[in-house]
C-alpha cells in the first residue's frame, strides 16, 4: 500500500488525518508547459489513478479545470512548479465516488499567483482525501484557495489545506477556507488548515465553516410548498454551481450539469 497525501507536520495518528492509503500499481502520466508569456485553458476528465506535472513560464498564464468521475475509485497527484508573474488557476470537481487527490505548487518565481476553486458532492458512501499545498519561495507570490461542498449519506471527506511560507518569500501572501454542509448526521468530515512559516514579512490566513442547513429554512422552504428532496437539491446545486461556472467551456459545463441530473444548464 502506498501512502499519499502526507501532512507536513504530522498529528495524532488517532485522527487519521496524516496520510492516505492506496494500492497503486501505475499512474497515468501528463506532462504540460506553458512557454513564457503563453496562455493555455486544460480541461481533464480524471476517471483513474493519474499524475500531472506543470510547469508555467515567466508571465505566463494557465487555467487548469479537473473533473472527477463520481464512479469510480483513483488517485490523483497534480505538481505545479511556477516561474516569475506566472498564473495558475486550478478548477476541481469531485462529483462522489472514492478519490485521493494531491496537488502542490511551487510558488518559485517573483509575484507567481495560485488560485484553487473546489468543489465537491460527496455522496453513497463515498470518500474524498484532498491535499492542496502551496509553497511559498518567491517573493510578493500570492495563493487563495477556496473549497466547498456538500456530505451526504455516509460520506467521509478529508481536506488538507497547507500554505508554507520559506525562507525568503518577504511579503507573500497565502489564504485558504473551506465550506462545508452536512446534509445527514451519518457523514465524517475533517478539516485540516495548516500554516507553516519561516519568513516574517508575510501573511496566512485560514477559516473554515461546517454546520448543517439551518432547519428555519428548511420549516421556511417547506411552508412554500417545496418538497424536502428539492430542497436539499437546490442546496448542492448552489454549492456546485459556483464553481462550474468558473470552468469556462460552454460545452463541459452544459456535460457537468447533465452527469448531475440537472439537464444541460446551471440556471
Amino acid at each position: 500500500m502506498a501512502k499519499l497525501n502526507i501532512l507536513p507536520v504530522p498529528t495524532f495518528a488517532r485522527l487519521g488525518v496524516n496520510y492516505a492509503e492506496r494500492d497503486i500499481t501505475a499512474f497515468g502520466r501528463k506532462d504540460i508547459a506553458v512557454p513564457d508569456g503563453a496562455e493555455q485553458h486544460i480541461i481533464q476528465n480524471i476517471s483513474s489513478d493519474s499524475e500531472t506535472n506543470v510547469a508555467v513560464g515567466s508571465g505566463a498564464k494557465l487555467k487548469l479545470v479537473q473533473v472527477f468521475d463520481g464512479r469510480t475509485r483513483c488517485a490523483a497527484i497534480l505538481r505545479t512548479v511556477l516561474a516569475d508573474n506566472a498564473e495558475f488557476e486550478l478548477i476541481q470537481l469531485y462529483l462522489g465516488g472514492d478519490t485521493v487527490s494531491e496537488a502542490v505548487t511551487e510558488l518559485n518565481g517573483y509575484k507567481a499567483a495560485f488560485t484553487a476553486d473546489i468543489g465537491y458532492n460527496i455522496g453513497n458512501g463515498g470518500g474524498l482525501d484532498l491535499n492542496i499545498v502551496s509553497v511559498h519561495h518567491g517573493r510578493r507570490s500570492t495563493s487563495d484557495i477556496t473549497a466547498g461542498g456538500v456530505l451526504r449519506e455516509n460520506a467521509v471527506k478529508t481536506f488538507k489545506g497547507t500554505i508554507d511560507f520559506k525562507t525568503g518569500a518577504a511579503g507573500a501572501v497565502g489564504n485558504e477556507k473551506e465550506d462545508v454542509i452536512l446534509m445527514s448526521g451519518d457523514v465524517c468530515n475533517k478539516t485540516v488548515p495548516v500554516i507553516l512559516c519561516a519568513e516574517e514579512d508575510v501573511v496566512g490566513n485560514h477559516g473554515a465553516t461546517i454546520g448543517r442547513i439551518d432547519e428555519s429554512h428548511i420549516f421556511y422552504m417547506k411552508s412554500r410548498g417545496i418538497p424536502e428532496e428539492k430542497i436539499y437539491e437546490l442546496i448542492t446545486r448552489s454549492k456546485l454551481a459556483r464553481v462550474i461556472g468558473k470552468i469556462g467551456d460552454e460545452q463541459e459545463e452544459k456535460r457537468i450539469c447533465s452527469a448531475l441530473g440537472w439537464g444541460d444548464e446551471l440556471e
